[in-house]
């Protein structure tokens, strides 16, 4: 019986052609983006299950408020919290702690072999780290021990690709690395370990670590003042006792003993800075997809965004069963009196729904394991877009082959299901006299899924626009400073920040060169420093949490920052550099300084009894990307002339030139030293990477769904001009033109495209609306989207709907008539 079904099934298939295309056509590509997006999803879902004490591993988060501030909760803390808690708390069973370089971007890495070349390049990612990283945070070692590889203050742990950059194919245990930068301070590391690049994904996406006690912030550990309440730049990480039978820990009441922790330890410096604070857990798997930071050690992600790939997914996997539902009704009267015989020799409904979910089947099938192939063929272009690294080892799991397996033929059901009860339940008395008609109920029906489709369709077309839009918005905005030809060039070490004065001498004779000066950092990256001020008659309570920077002279007129009031610093003012800043206009709202009685101001600190001039007022400048309000934020004349940064504006047109002289300045300089830069403009614009990822899955999933909504739609015009041909054939006759025949069956479907773009509209407005909530500063939604999208809908339905119209109205009228 089966065989039978089978045969009949591939039989009907290869009859209709056109449809068999169609439907292919649908849920392969279909299928193929389900597929895609589902990787992308399962990937997110990944993020921290694979370690060993995953269940047990939690971050220590906080909720403090600073100041006049109402409460905000971080993901970092001070250095004491970690092993304070250790040894409170039994139940606590190990910890560790990781800083994120806040000063250096990058780490110099080389390598210095007898009777070899320098290996020397820059690296990301290098992380430091407790010796008890690796008894929290599982890695596949394939050298060195875990248990170990971090007792040595003087030691290192690379990634494999790392390890091969340094040292090609050679071991790399106990070879010798130098490490320039505040991670390394130029002292020479021996690697104690290498680690497998996990395909495991991990929040910490680590490139090396090494320990904590090394480069600057080891100085700062062992020599810095540490207290509860300030430096609150380390991530803390916990590992939890597990509950009886190996269950997982409660860290529930933990956290209801850490309000007597902070009272015991941190109560008094907290009260010093005029603040207070909260302590809770974050589970290590949560922290990608659940926690409430933008970023922890790396740039997380939210369920939101993975709500919305999954809608997107399952919509543009059901316009494709739609196509089948629609195609199969649609030509229910070919199959009308196969039914009608088939029920006369006595076949019963459920064989003839067995049969007809059979042929769905089968078309499934064949669509899947194109899918397949169209994955295989995608996957590197879907990583480019998505930012990912999925491997095509992810697609052939076994438990991913099962799960599309099963997508597929739970894809067939539902194609297939309707039109299988639909034709199943044909009258044979009426079908064998010719009487059959499509009912009202299947039309309607048809008409509906249409309008669906398109509703989808047209909705993905208006995000797609607000979503360009707002990134336009984003890249155009003006930032209060000059933003285009700044070049940023790093001092990733010691030796480079020594050569800062010589270096700005040498640009600066270069005409094309407008001005270039230092800085600690600039608009666009990580501002990792910050202060709470208050005014002199405020007590500490009611201070301010300010954005602080360490600049040189000029640095203020190369970047273009507008002055408001005052003026900027002056080498004509040599007590610049002792307690005189520059501030923003927000500074002077948040302390309520009207702007014309800011210069002379003093605001002060709890370690600076003599407080800090306000020198200048500049307009405010957006330092942060575009989700955030602007902050208060104050500069501060440095020093000594050593800085992370040196900004080189410049006015030319020809910047290859420009970049070849700094280069070559560099070189004659620093010539062990690569040399680096970046421009400021691409380096703000690189806040929006989660944006523009989204923009462009979006849009190209946008264009598939049309494209699968228009074969479906195609498919339903060539049936409705089949149907209607003799009808055609007397119009003719009668005198009726091509255009009046193309009207004619047109503009049923063209009613169901603007009945879909009527309900897409306000339910896109609606969501793009709480989308751009996510902005500080964002567009208003244009009129004109609404417009263009259903003006393109419609344009596209018109199209499509109008070959098939066009075929049939030329055909000649006598053909059509003849069986009259």
């Amino acid at each position: 019986m089966l065989r039978n079904y089978l045969k009949i099934a591939v039989r009907n298939l290869l009859r209709s052609k056109s449809f068999t295309a169609i439907n292919i056509l649908g849920l392969s590509v279909g299928m193929t983006c389900c597929m895609l997006l589902l990787l992308y999803i399962r990937s997110e879902l990944s993020y921290d299950k694979h370690h060993e004490h995953a269940d047990n591993l939690y971050m220590l988060g906080s909720r403090a408020t600073l100041g006049q501030g109402t409460g905000e909760e971080y993901a970092t803390g001070s250095a004491p919290y970690a092993f304070t808690l250790k040894s409170e708390y039994p139940e606590i069973e190990e910890v560790t702690r990781l800083w994120v370089n806040l000063i250096d971007e990058k780490a110099l890495l080389q390598v210095r072999e007898q009777g070899k070349p320098v290996v020397s390049f820059y690296e990301t990612k290098g992380y430091q780290v407790d010796s008890t990283f690796f008894d929290l945070f599982s890695y596949q070692f394939t050298e060195g021990n875990p248990k170990s590889a971090l007792k040595d203050p003087r030691s290192i742990v690379l990634s494999e690709e790392v390890a091969q950059k340094l040292f090609g194919n050679a071991p790399a245990l106990d070879k010798i690395i130098r490490i320039s930068g505040t991670a390394g301070s130029g002292e020479n590391f021996k690697v104690t370990g290498v680690y497998r690049d996990a395909t495991a994904k991990s929040h910490i996406d680590a490139r090396f670590f090494v320990p904590l006690y090394a480069g600057w912030v080891g100085s700062f550990l062992r020599e810095g003042r540490l207290d509860f309440a300030n430096n609150n730049m380390f991530y803390t990480y916990l590992r939890l006792k597990p509950g009886r039978n190996g269950e997982p820990s409660n860290p529930q009441q933990l956290e209801q003993k850490f309000p007597a922790f902070i009272e015991k330890y941190a109560r008094e410096d907290l009260k010093k800075q005029g603040g207070d604070k909260n302590l809770f857990l974050i589970s290590v798997k949560d922290l990608h997809l659940h926690s409430q930071f933008n970023n922890v050690v790396t740039p997380t992600n939210t369920t939101t965004y993975l709500y919305i790939l999954a809608s997107i997914a399952i919509f543009t996997l059901l316009i494709a069963c739609i196509n089948f539902m629609n195609l199969s009704t649609a030509r229910s009267a070919k199959r009308a009196a196969e039914v009608g015989i088939r029920k006369v020799m006595g076949a019963e409904q459920g064989a003839l729904v067995r049969q007809f979910l059979g042929e769905s089947m089968v078309l499934t099938l064949l669509a899947f394991v194109i899918a397949l192939v169209l994955v295989i063929i995608m996957l590197p272009l879907f990583n480019q877009m998505a930012g990912k690294l999925l491997q095509l080892s992810d697609l052939f799991e076994p438990t991913i082959l099962l799960t599309f397996l099963l997508l597929a033929l739970l894809t067939g059901l539902i194609a297939g299901s309707y039109p299988a009860f639909f034709l199943s339940l044909f009258n044979p008395a009426q079908v064998l006299k010719g009487k059959f008609v499509n009912s009202l109920s299947a039309v309607a029906l048809r008409r509906g899924l249409v309008v669906f489709q398109f509703v989808v369709s047209v909705g993905l077309v208006l995000a797609t626009f607000v979503i360009q839009e707002q990134m336009k918005y984003m890249r155009n905005k003006s930032l209060g400073f000059t933003q285009d030809q700044q070049i940023a060039i790093p001092f990733r070490s010691e030796e480079s920040r020594g050569i800062y004065t010589a270096y700005r001498n040498e640009v600066l004779r270069n005409n094309q060169v407008v001005g270039a000066s230092g800085t600690e950092y600039y608009p666009g990256i990580f501002n990792a420093s910050d202060w709470i001020l208050h005014r002199p008659d405020q007590p500490v309570n009611q201070g301010v949490d300010v954005h602080t920077n360490w600049v040189d002279y000029d640095y203020l007129q190369t970047m273009g920052f507008q002055l408001e009031k005052g003026r900027m610093f002056s080498r004509d003012f040599p007590g610049d550099t002792t307690n005189r800043m520059v501030v923003n206009e927000a500074l002077l709202r948040d302390f309520q300084i009207p702007v014309e009685n800011a210069i002379g101001q003093k605001l002060m600190t709890t370690f600076d009894s003599d407080g800090f001039e306000i020198v200048g007022v500049v307009k405010d400048f957006h330092f942060e990307n575009l989700h955030q309000t602007i902050q208060p934020y104050a500069f501060f004349l440095k020093r000594r002339p050593s800085f992370n940064y040196i900004i080189v504006h410049v006015n030319t047109a020809n910047m290859q030139n420009v970049l070849g002289f700094l280069e070559q300045k560099w070189k004659a300089l620093r010539p062990d030293e690569p040399f680096e830069f970046t421009f400021l403009n691409e380096d703000f614009q690189k806040n929006y990477q989660a944006e523009a990822r989204t923009s462009r899955i979006v849009s190209y999933f946008t264009i598939i769904s049309i494209l699968i909504s228009c074969l479906g739609l195609f498919g339903l015009a060539a049936f409705a001009a089949q149907q209607r041909t003799k009808e055609i054939g007397v119009r003719k006759v009668l005198g009726a033109t091509t255009a009046n025949i193309v009207l004619l069956l047109s503009k049923d479907f063209l009613k169901l495209v603007f009945i879909a773009i009527l309900i897409a509209s306000p339910i896109a407005w609606y969501a793009m609306n709480r989308w751009l909530e996510n902005f500080a500063y964002k567009i208003d939604i244009p009129w004109w989207v609404f417009v263009v999208s259903g003006a393109l809908a419609v344009l596209i339905a018109f199209v499509t709907v109008s070959f098939q119209s066009i075929k049939a109205a030329l055909m000649n009228p006598v053909k059509s008539l003849r069986a009259e």
